[in-house]
């Protein structure tokens, strides 16, 4: 069994991050952990089972601080608190952040002043986004 990272740290690669914050490092391919992992992953065979069925967040982080996120539902509340969280724990770390959501096309994409801007967060998570 793998063992999660510090809660709430953004690890560069590939990750999931749960409900609680916990994160699970991946050292290869999501599908790849999936299949060695059942244990955590109750039963689910894909990156898009384990994003809806457990509402995690499936997390990609590259150099020069580019960051991707696969989420279950952009404009769920406690989405949005999970993603803020890890990004305002993180700061320093990350430049640019897409998000994608498994309900509906597009994007949205966060920048570091998006923290400090009061609801600007929300808006870009739960907008439209920008269509792909």
């Amino acid at each position: 069994m793998t063992e999660p990272r510090e809660p709430w740290t953004l690890i560069h690669g590939a990750s999931w991050l749960t409900l609680e914050g916990q994160v699970f490092v991946v050292p290869g391919f999501h599908e790849e952990w999936i299949r060695d992992h059942p244990e955590l992953v109750g039963g689910c065979r894909s990156v898009s089972e384990v994003v809806l069925r457990k509402s995690w967040i499936s997390m990609a982080v590259y150099s020069e601080g580019y960051v991707e996120r696969l989420v279950p539902r952009r404009g769920d509340a406690e989405v949005r608190r999970r993603v803020e969280t890890l990004l305002a724990r993180n700061r320093g770390l990350w430049k640019r952040v897409l998000v994608m959501s498994m309900d509906e096309e597009g994007y949205s994409t966060i920048l570091p002043g998006d923290l400090d801007s009061q609801g600007r967060l929300e808006i870009n998570l739960s907008g439209p986004g920008n269509l792909l």
